[in-house]
């Protein structure tokens, strides 16, 4: 099978999402490199890899499903979990492999008569069935209720390990084809039988871009590509002095004699006065430069670019342009040639007054509504600084993006 070169960002495959949402015009696809070997499935009869007609309904309340529309192809699932995870693959007839211990069955149709039985909407075409042991550790904290709707679906033990691994992966392969998960949740009482619960997930929260590319673009150089989608982009480089005591003389007297009988006095003492050391060196070196009329330059690993989503609506946010070396990149970005000689990653957030909703799956009208919006302008910069530096781009499920 051939990786998909053309899968959309956003939830809709034409038109709009299951939410009625408008479609982005932006793409996810694969670096070369998936589809010159990583293919697991090149072995296989094309008729080894069509699932069996029957549906083991059986299953269907003990197993978590991946639910599909008819528009999504299950080459898009094998590229999707190729980008997660070096050792996705097919691995059998109707067997997708998406971590160590998990893989994907099917996938199975559904008609009307099945919807029904598995209680599942109208937009549900296909189904595939989650082959992994269950792992749970313990209960749903009280505190963390209606956070998050996946962990919501079990609230008397909390999936981990390999388990929570595959339905988080999972969960972003949904959110990106605009399908949903059936999780085989806790059961209403201790040893009664389990309670399905759907998550759709939201493909508008998902806001941040990131480009990865071997150029490094000097901070007057990104404010200068992103001020004609973003006007009044400016440079975060001066840091707001601090307030009061800084360093080991912020820290509280109860937590000083604390660290102190853990690390010792003469360790806590040794660290203050290597610190004071390197302080005054460094002001002795400002001075003397200054004092020969050299410019004093700041040594940074990294910089920030900001821009009010909207400057007509102050109170929806800032969108921010993170710039560093990236110490780590995702496994879609390894294929590239340029990866291995260090790559720059340029972040653009959104973020948001209130940063839990940056986060969050469901908001109101006004704040959906500014998350929207920046949405588009973070799609908008993006595809500037990737024209200008190269390289790719990659949404926060760690999948490539197309702009």
């Amino acid at each position: 099978m051939s990786a998909p070169q053309d899968t959309p960002r956003g939830p809709a495959r034409s038109g709009t999402d299951r939410t009625g949402a408008a479609a982005g015009d932006a793409a996810v696809a694969l670096p070369d490199f998936y589809s010159a070997g990583a293919d697991l499935a090149a072995t296989l009869p094309d008729a080894a890899l069509s699932a069996v007609v029957s549906f083991p309904v059986g299953r269907a309340d003990t197993q978590h499903l991946l639910v599909l529309a008819d528009d999504v192809t299950v080459d898009e699932v094998e590229a999707l979990a190729l980008s997660q995870d070096e050792h996705a693959g097919w691995v059998g007839a109707s067997r997708l492999q998406v971590a160590p211990g998990a893989e994907l069955q099917g996938p199975w149709d559904v008609d009307a008569e099945l919807r029904r039985v598995l209680d599942l909407p109208e937009w549900v075409s296909q189904v595939m069935v989650l082959n992994c042991l269950p792992q749970r550790a313990g209960a749903l904290p009280a505190a963390l209720t209606g956070v998050d709707p996946l962990t919501d679906a079990f609230p008397l033990a909390q999936p981990t390990g390999a388990e929570l691994l595959a339905l988080t992966r999972l969960r972003a392969i949904a959110r990106r084809l605009a399908g949903g998960l059936r999780l085989a949740g806790d059961p209403a009482e201790p040893g009664g039988p389990t309670t399905p619960v759907l998550v759709v997930p939201n493909p508008e929260r998902s806001t941040t871009l990131t480009v990865y590319s071997p150029v490094w673009i000097v901070p007057d150089g990104v404010v200068a590509l992103a001020a004609p989608v973003a006007p009044g982009a400016r440079l975060l480089l001066q840091a707001e002095p601090p307030q009061g005591p800084t360093g080991l003389a912020a820290v509280p007297q109860e937590e000083l004699v604390r660290l102190a009988e853990t690390l010792g006095e003469d360790v806590l003492d040794a660290a203050w006065r290597d610190a004071e050391r390197r302080r005054h060196e460094q002001a002795d070196e400002e001075a003397r430069a200054r004092a020969a009329g050299a410019p004093v330059e700041e040594l940074r690993d990294g910089y920030g670019v900001v821009a009010n989503v909207d400057s007509a609506h102050l109170d929806w946010g800032v969108v921010e342009i993170r710039v560093q070396a990236a110490e780590e990149v995702p496994l879609a970005v390894r294929g590239e040639s340029w990866s291995r000689d260090g790559v720059i990653a340029y972040q653009v957030v959104w973020s948001p007054l209130e940063p839990a909703d940056a986060h969050r799956e469901e908001l109101p009208d006004g704040i959906r509504q500014a998350r929207t919006a920046a949405r588009d302008l973070i799609e908008n910069i993006a595809a500037a600084l990737q024209a200008a530096a190269g390289g790719v781009v990659v949404d926060d499920d760690g999948f490539l993006v197309g702009l």
